[in-house]
């Protein structure tokens, strides 16, 4: 076959549009669905039961977390929650030098020797903070505007603050897996029980200002016409912030210069194995999740040193990262008797969700365990195409109304609990991950929604994974229901119910919410707001 002239680009359009139609009827008639039927299909629309059970948590894994807690909170749902937590220091490098020579220099002769000492040591902690623009009308030597987030609670309440040596060793791998997998720690642990020396312990207040360290080495330029005097040495996010013991670190770190303590790393956790820091709130009404990970203890020293072939007395810095192995120490506890009526072995009515070392929910979709085949038999016959499914969780508003003082997880988290993972919806979620949590993976959602007009609610579009069970015969599984701080993270940690070892989200343990939810078993004056799989679909006609 030849083409010639101007009939080339019109022959060529007919046989790519034919191709293209066909290719797509393949692709559509391979899931199953025949619309070409008469042309006629109707939608509908089913609902499911889906039975839901409230399974309490003893310890969560802590290890390796993103952000850690601190504090003592009695929320108004689920009572008394206390927080602490140990963190390895970390050298910058191994064998550091303070001041200008080495300690083998120093001890080669006397005039070499710098004698340094501590003047001042500091513990920096972060909160999650967020510098904020309007800035314009601030001096140099002001402190920028910051919004501080995950402070839960009273934000002017006085707390008593402790700093400690910590002396059980954080190692990073497990002996009983031949030091192949990573060591976990565990929530429920007495960390307390291997805090010593105290390093700073008195009463403190959040600041939630940054802090602004002025230079006193700085002067004015007259030839300018900004004042060089008032800018800062140094500028500081909003934290906790405290003084340390100057001795400790000086027998510690300073004299130690050039021994084989730090020498390495290795060495060094051994010697130094960490802090332990806690906080005792005489009205148990403050919590707070910090990076630590942005955390660090600055030693800041004096030496003697020679310049110009004059004697005089120098400064310097040094820090220690807190970048090792963390461990957050959770206590929760016992929930409410009414509460703990809930967490039995039967479909829940009310559901309870909480951070921390709290409650997650496990999800029968089948409803008290039925073959798949025979709860979805109606939907495999007539070769169902499921438009939209979605799992709707309604909030026991009159229940909150009661409390005071509560506030509302922002999202929640469904996840396969079964095989301990993202459900497939999470995985195609078109949105994505977009680096702000209420506008990351919205399709698959989970988003509190204020609005709704029969009331507060959650909900999670679960279409590609009907589609699966329908479609494709996919298995069905338990689902996992948690709170999170981050819908992107979806890694899953260990952790023990009452009963066994199970796998959950590392994101609920660093959330601080929690809140009650209808389950499936509600009485017909409340079936409005059940637990339900709401499934829309369409079929052909001719079935």
């Amino acid at each position: 076959m030849s083409f010639k002239g101007r009939n080339v680009l019109p022959t060529l359009l007919v046989i790519g549009s034919v191709i293209f139609f066909t290719a797509c009827e393949r692709e559509y008639n391979t899931i199953g669905v025949d619309l070409i039927d008469n042309g006629e299909i109707q939608a509908s629309k089913k609902t499911f039961d889906v039975y839901a059970y409230n399974k309490k948590l003893e310890s969560v894994r802590t290890n390796g977390l993103s952000g850690y807690q601190l504090g003592a909170y009695a929320h108004p749902v689920y009572g008394l929650g206390k927080s602490s937590f140990a963190a390895q220091l970390l050298l910058q490098s191994g064998n550091p030098t303070f001041g200008n020579n080495t300690q083998a220099i120093e001890s080669s002769s006397a005039d070499k020797q710098e004698n340094e000492r501590v003047t001042a040591v500091y513990l920096n902690i972060p909160f999650f903070s967020t510098a904020l623009s309007d800035t314009t009308e601030l001096a140099e030597n002001e402190p920028k505007p910051y919004r501080v987030d995950s402070i839960f609670g009273n934000r002017a309440a006085e707390f008593n603050l402790k700093v400690q040596e910590f002396t059980k060793y954080l190692r990073d791998l497990d002996p009983n897996s031949n030091f192949q997998d990573a060591q976990e720690y565990f929530s429920d642990e007495d960390g307390a029980s291997f805090a010593t020396t105290i390093l700073y312990d008195d009463t403190y207040q959040i600041n939630e200002e940054e802090v602004v360290i002025p230079d006193p080495d700085a002067e004015d330029d007259p030839e300018t016409d900004e004042d060089e005097s008032i800018i800062p040495l140094e500028r500081i996010a909003p934290g906790i912030r405290v003084k340390l013991d100057n001795q400790f670190f000086q027998e510690k770190i300073l004299d130690n210069e050039g021994s084989t303590v730090l020498t390495s790393q290795s060495n060094f956790k051994d010697f130094l194995r960490g802090l332990y820091i806690s906080a005792e709130m005489p009205n148990n009404d403050l919590a707070m999740l910090l990076n630590i990970q942005a955390s660090y203890v600055e030693i800041q020293y004096d030496y003697d040193a020679t310049v110009d072939g004059e004697a005089t007395i120098e400064s310097g810095t040094y820090k220690l990262q807190m970048s090792g192995n963390k461990v957050n120490y959770l206590t929760q506890d016992s929930y409410p008797s009414e509460v703990l009526n809930q967490f039995t072995d039967a479909n829940a009515t009310r559901l309870y969700p909480n951070g921390g070392a709290g409650s997650y929910i496990e999800l029968d979709m089948l409803a008290g365990g039925s073959d798949v085949t025979t709860v979805f038999q109606e939907a495999k016959e007539k070769g169902w195409l499921i438009n939209e499914a979605n799992l709707i969780f309604y909030v026991d508003e009159g229940s909150l109304s009661e409390k005071t003082d509560i506030t509302l997880p922002k999202r929640l988290y469904l996840y396969d609990l079964g095989n301990e993972r993202t459900i497939v919806d999470y995985t195609r979620d078109v949105a994505g991950n977009t680096g702000v949590d209420s506008t990351s993976y919205t399709v698959y959602n989970g988003i509190l929604d204020e609005d709704n007009e029969v009331g507060t609610r959650y909900k999670f579009r679960l279409t590609e994974y009907m589609n699966d069970i329908v479609r494709n015969d996919s298995t069905n599984v338990k689902l996992g229901l948690s709170t999170t701080s981050s819908i992107a993270n979806s890694l899953n940690v260990s952790a023990f119910n009452q009963t066994e070892e199970v796998k959950i989200p590392q994101a609920t343990i660093t959330n601080l919410y929690g809140t009650i939810l209808y389950g499936n078993n509600v009485p017909d004056n409340e079936s409005d707001k059940k637990l339900k799989l709401e499934i829309y679909y369409t079929e052909t006609k001719g079935n």
